[in-house]
């Protein structure tokens, strides 16, 4: 009987709680896509340049603890549905059937549910993971090809997290069903969950609060628009306190709103008793005041959604921006002689430094096949070294026209007489100007050299040149001969691309091997040979490093946007879900206002007034904080979104993430007010 009963019970509860249903789906269904990359069986057809394995296991994990955040909303609706249902549970005790009978049989109820969403999730997820491959493809430029299969380890790795969560949430279920008393139960839906327990001047206190810490936060957002971006403590303490003020803002404005909002109809008479005003109004208050924290938790739930989906397009697209500084060149072989390295290996003295020799590198690439098409040897030079151990690091003009031939620039000129310098693709022009304007001469062993015409470039020549300072200087050749030698950098454009397999076993064995044979005594004299190795000698292989940022960028897209997802929809199907309860629980109130004589018509537009508000208030303060994380954001770190990944690019990222979040917006809203209407006509 109880089967029957839990069974018959089931399918109602899927009419009902559709929108619930249908989220659960589609968060089943992107986990399954997300992991069935992982899969024993999943195969990602690629060049032999890409290996995957680091994206795989990154959403692999990654996954389960994003998904893990579903048990807010699995236990909210369980606690929602128990709420809702603990009546018809009273009855059911009432005719007879034992408490522990009714928890089990509401938990069996509850795992059909979930078992359907999960197997109808899978079969979407197919879909799904076609999209994600097609992404990874299309990063990858290759071909795309489309195969729609079951994977079945990831189709039993789905079903375990899933059931595992749904009977980890139903057995306290269980618990709590069978400790409830059937007095309680009955009288369950007389309850709240909030009550003006406190005094008016308590909220009214609290409501100013919200006002003076909106306030704070607008203050900050102003200041930080009228500073300087220099990252110090205070320009940091703006925005910190700019986000903190807006958070406990948000929870303060929705604790004390119901009791401000009831004080300002009370006051407002004319309005309150126009048209329907009054009724609307009433189920408005009614909600808010049952539930303050939990609708300002949804709006910094939408917060985190809208901050996840934009951010991470950012900043995959800002490591991609990135790549580019970051290896220009096929192949990059440079000494690390840094700071911390010369302390730690108790080397004073600079020259004590070998001068690396590359005529055997250049052999190994020409005679294995990899053919260099072009290549340079840029020895690195001090000048002007002061007590404290700083110093400029120069490049003779030869050197550093040979990398901008290489790179398809154009070639500069110098007189005697003159110097110029080259910069970090993300200093700011502020810095460069101010620099220049304090060291527009150099004196050189005597001799006073002057900043060129054409004083400064920020075309990208790899970020290997610069020591301590953001730039590095351009000498004539002859001046250079005069300097201390500081190292040698490698660089080398190959015509035949090395695999993956090839450019990590030359990154991390042959440069190694070639290092501590030419350079024996050195390695002998400061450290164990695998140690002092490590800290000098620095490789970089395009291809390799084009993989592993490759491998981050998807992996930040993939689950931003699930992430994203995620947050999304937990927050619009609470926002949903407590709307609908509200068209189920109060179905008399709009059958009264029928015998009145209020239209049909009417009706709908009562529903759709509730149904707007009670969606636009989170989200529209959500929004006003995703403006203020957004505005922050771009400030804080203008100058390198202007380098890698541009203002155009930022302002698309902004727009792709507004415009998902408003179209599931949409579908959330569309699907409530049409149930709320089905549920208040049936």
């Amino acid at each position: 009987m109880y089967a029957k009963l839990a069974k018959n019970n089931a399918k109602k509860s899927i009419k009902d709680y559709l929108i619930y249903f249908i989220t659960i789906t589609i968060c089943v269904s992107l986990f399954y896509a997300i992991t069935s990359l992982s899969s024993s069986s999943y195969e990602l057809i690629t060049e032999a340049s890409y290996n995957f394995k680091t994206l795989k296991l990154i959403l692999q994990y990654s996954t389960y603890v994003i998904t893990a955040i579903l048990i807010l909303l699995v236990s909210y609706v369980n606690k929602y549905m128990i709420r809702r249902r603990q009546r018809e549970f009273a009855t059911y005790v009432l005719l007879g059937a034992e408490q522990k009978s009714v928890a089990l049989m509401f938990f069996v109820e509850t795992l059909v549910i979930g078992i359907l969403a999960i197997i109808a999730g899978i079969f979407v997820g197919t879909l799904f993971s076609q999209a994600i491959t097609a992404i990874v493809l299309i990063s990858a430029k290759q071909e795309i090809i489309f195969s729609l299969r079951l994977y079945m380890d990831t189709v039993c790795i789905t079903f375990i997290f899933f059931i595992s969560m749904f009977c980890i949430i139903g057995l306290y279920n269980v618990i709590v069903l069978r400790k409830l008393k059937l007095i309680d139960m009955l009288n369950a839906h007389k309850q709240v969950e909030f009550q003006f327990k406190r005094s008016g001047k308590v909220y009214s206190s609290i409501f100013a609060l919200s006002v003076i810490l909106y306030s704070i936060c607008g203050s900050c957002t102003i200041k930080i628009l009228n500073s300087k971006n220099d990252y110090s403590p205070i320009y940091l303490m703006y925005i910190g306190v700019s986000l903190i003020t807006f958070i406990i803002g948000t929870y303060a404005l929705f604790y004390s709103i119901a009791y401000i909002m009831i004080y300002i109809k009370d006051k407002w008479i004319n309005f309150k008793y126009e048209g329907t005003n009054l009724f609307l109004i009433g189920s408005i208050v009614s909600k808010i005041k049952t539930a303050p924290i939990l609708m300002a938790t949804i709006s910094m739930t939408f917060l985190g959604a809208m901050i996840s989906f934009i951010i991470t397009l950012v900043m995959a697209q800002w490591s991609l921006g990135y790549l580019e500084m970051r290896v220009p060149y096929d192949i990059d072989i440079r000494n690390n002689y840094n700071t911390r390295f010369l302390k730690e290996a108790n080397i004073r003295d600079v020259k004590e430094l070998p001068k690396l020799d590359y005529s055997e590198v250049i052999d190994y690439l020409n005679n294995t096949g990899y053919d260099l098409e072009s290549y340079c040897e840029v020895e690195k030079y001090i000048v002007n070294i002061d007590e404290n151990n700083t110093f400029n690091v120069a490049i003779s003009l030869s050197d550093f026209n040979k990398l901008r031939s290489m790179l398809g620039y154009k070639e500069i000129e110098l007189k005697e007489n003159e110097f110029t310098t080259q910069w970090h693709g993300a200093t700011n022009n502020e810095v460069i100007n101010n620099y220049l304007k304090k060291n527009y001469q150099l004196n050189i062993n005597g001799k006073i050299f002057n900043i060129s015409e054409n004083s400064n470039y920020k075309e990208s020549i790899g970020e290997g040149f610069y020591h301590k300072r953001d730039n590095i200087i351009i000498l004539p050749d002859k001046v250079c001969e005069e300097l201390d030698f500081l190292e040698v950098n490698f660089l080398a454009n190959i015509e035949n691309e090395m695999s993956y397999e090839e450019a990590d076993d030359f990154q991390y064995n042959y440069v190694y091997e070639w290092f501590r044979k030419n350079n024996s005594e050195f390695v002998k004299k400061y450290s164990s040979e695998s140690d002092i190795t490590k800290s000098v000698i620095y490789t970089r292989v395009n291809s390799l490093e084009t993989n592993n940022i490759l491998n981050m960028t998807l992996a930040m897209r993939i689950l931003g946007i699930y992430l994203g997802v995620v947050l999304l929809m937990i927050s619009l199907t609470i926002l949903s879900l407590s709307q609908l309860s509200d068209s189920i629980e109060h179905k008399d109130r709009f059958s009264v206002l029928k015998k009145l004589g209020v239209q049909g018509k009417e009706i709908d537009k009562i529903i759709l007034k509730q149904i707007s508000l009670y969606f636009t208030v989170p989200i529209a303060i959500a929004m006003i904080g995703v403006s203020i994380f957004t505005y922050n954001y771009y400030l804080y770190y203008k100058d390198i979104i202007n380098v890698y990944v541009g203002d155009t690019t930022f302002i698309l990222s902004i727009v792709f993430g507004v415009t998902l979040m408003i179209i599931v917006y949409i579908c959330y809203f569309v699907g409530t007010y049409y149930s709320f209407k089905r549920n208040v006509n049936d």
